[in-house]
């Protein structure tokens, strides 16, 4: 298991949890992996680490604004979220840039390449479909920081002041915190 601190990757072997070198002074803000030989980790100034088993390495990203969360299906589709909309791709070999229209995201998970979620401020979702990225109706007006799920149909995106909303697939609607 990793998790990031403001400046720490903190690893758990099954029995303890231990502080990893990564060789950056940014903040990070989130982390994802395909297996314990390949994570991800984003942070402030457009800070993307990977971890190859052995070592955290920086990447290009392309961006100086900050990423908040980051997702992919596998090692060769990996996206990150972050300030001024900015979403990037990474197809295996190098970051890019795709439009978002919003202001900011902070989260972003999904089920498949073809069926991706972001959120953010504004009680912003996007879903991406494998070619687009299109806004969905929020249920809330609430500013949203975080998603995940078990499926296509049933989504939990949470935000601030205690603010749940649950996708079943359909619509979105508020939950009670």
């Amino acid at each position: 298991i990793y998790a990031v601190g403001y400046y720490d990757i903190l690893h758990y072997d099954g029995s303890v949890w231990g502080t990893m070198r990564t060789g950056t002074s940014s903040p990070l803000m989130g982390v994802w992996g395909t297996s314990s030989s390949d994570v991800y980790a984003v942070g402030y100034n457009g800070t993307i680490l990977h971890y190859d088993g052995s070592v955290w390495g920086a990447m290009t990203s392309g961006t100086s604004s900050h990423l908040w969360g980051v997702w992919g299906t596998s090692s060769s589709d990996v996206y990150a979220v972050g300030s001024g909309g900015l979403i990037l791709h990474y197809d295996g070999t190098s970051w890019s840039e795709m439009t978002s229209g919003t202001s900011s995201l902070s989260g972003v998970w999904g089920t498949s390449s073809s069926d991706i979620f972001a959120v953010g401020y504004e009680a912003m979702i996007l879903r991406y479909d494998g070619t687009s990225w299109s806004e969905m109706a929020s249920g809330t007006s609430s500013d949203l920081s975080g998603v995940w799920g078990t499926s296509s149909s049933d989504i939990f995106a949470v935000g601030y002041d205690g603010t749940i909303v649950h996708y079943d697939g359909t619509g979105w609607s508020e939950m009670t915190g």
